[in-house]
């Protein structure tokens, strides 16, 4: 009996220091901030490294071997189409021009003969004065001596195309940006096994692009002649302005196999206004607008979260109202690198919960909270930027932009 009175003084006081607490405690509000739903604008971006790279790129190689003896240009000049930029020896060349001529001039005088010959024979036969075989015979000796002057033809047009090829000339109007070899070398033509002496490569700088790589994740959402904004490393804050003119249908994995295993496809950005101070190989980053959605509903990013278990999870939103936060269930759409567009579930200038992120977390449907408006101060310091590394999401601050191009 007495185990029992001391078992029930127990409860009763665990039941009084609940009762004291929730007392003590009740009315203290968690301090959250807010903000409005707002309607506007809303982008949504892929981003993508890569490097610059003329449109137009020609490997400059010999068609025959030979030994270069002399180079007429050097890596930074310019060069019109037709210009000789390039000659290699032509001593073998042009003896066997020579020995082709004079193969031809020998044929030539032998289907004289052959020729009168046959006009000869041809009369004798008409007379009846010889057979049908020696006629035939006749007839044959002509038309080798003519087919002999047709090959020995042939024979001195590729000994003249050789000793053309002799001399190099530039097929674009360009700058040459790589230079390979140097007078003196040989140069080999390209086999199925060997690729050749790639002499120097000629680029149109006038027509730019970037070469960049985009994740597998995001190439769905691109499309053939959308907007993008190009910023060049090397050009500080400028951006420039372009559309994305090929995409690979292809992706390319690197890390077969491993934890750091990526696809990635090629996606080709042109410049709507080129810049002669753009060089070849310079890094840079390519914001490409796959979406865009005019007057639309909108929140910061971090303000949608989801609760409840795995099968029955839902996405949401913190409404604040009466100063409690009420959850609610929201349908969402497009999304920048801040914001989020949503279709379903909120109101304009309701106010919704926005962090922090270790609040916003824990928070519960019907909670006490007192708002804040966040701060707008430049520099997010150490803990604003712990904040968004916990929660996943960035506030994809951009540089102040110089546009150039429209």
């Amino acid at each position: 009996m007495k185990k029992k009175i001391i078992i029930g003084v127990g409860i009763l006081v665990v039941i009084l220091i609940i009762v004291v607490m929730n007392v003590k405690f009740k009315g203290k509000a968690i301090e959250v901030k807010a903000e409005k739903v707002k309607k506007g604008e809303i982008k949504s971006i892929v981003s993508a490294p890569g490097r610059v790279s003329p449109k137009n790129d020609v490997n400059i190689s010999s068609d025959i071997m030979g030994k270069l003896i002399k180079l007429n240009v050097r890596e930074g000049d310019k060069v019109k189409r037709g210009d000789v930029i390039s000659e290699l020896d032509r001593t073998r060349e042009e003896a066997a021009v020579e020995v082709a001529r004079s193969s031809l001039l020998s044929a030539k005088a032998s289907y004289e003969m052959k020729s009168t010959s046959f006009e000869r024979t041809k009369k004798l036969y008409e007379k009846l004065l010889i057979s049908k075989e020696e006629f035939e015979v006749g007839k044959t000796d002509f038309r080798m001596a003519e087919l002999t002057v047709e090959e020995r033809q042939a024979n001195l047009k590729n000994a003249l195309e050789n000793l053309n090829k002799t001399i190099i000339k530039s097929p674009i109007n360009g700058v040459v940006t790589r230079l390979n070899v140097e007078e003196g070398e040989t140069v080999v033509t390209g086999t199925m096994n060997n690729p050749g002496t790639v002499l120097m490569v000629l680029s149109d700088l006038s027509q730019m692009e970037i070469e960049c790589e985009v994740d597998e994740s995001d190439i769905v959402d691109l499309e053939i002649e959308q907007f993008a904004e190009i910023n060049v490393d090397a050009f500080g804050d400028t951006i420039f302005e372009g559309h994305v003119v090929e995409i690979s249908n292809a992706g390319r994995t690197s890390g077969m196999g491993t934890q750091e295993e990526v696809t990635n496809f090629k996606v080709k950005v042109a410049f709507d206004k080129t810049d002669s101070r753009l060089r070849p190989g310079m890094s840079s980053s390519v914001d490409i607008i796959s979406s865009r959605r005019d007057s639309v509903l909108k929140v910061p990013i971090q303000c949608v979260i989801e609760r409840g278990e795995e099968e029955e999870k839902k996405t949401g939103i913190f409404v604040v109202v009466d100063g409690k936060a009420h959850f609610r269930e929201v349908k969402t759409g497009i999304s920048s690198e801040t914001e989020i567009e949503i279709k379903e579930g909120v109101e304009e200038e309701e106010m919704v919960v926005s962090g922090p992120y270790s609040v916003l977390s824990k928070l519960e449907d019907g909670d006490d909270v007192k708002t804040k408006k966040p701060s707008r101060k430049k520099g997010k310091g150490k803990k604003g930027k712990d904040e968004e590394e916990k929660s996943g999401k960035s506030s994809g601050g951009r540089r102040k932009k110089v546009k150039i191009g429209g």
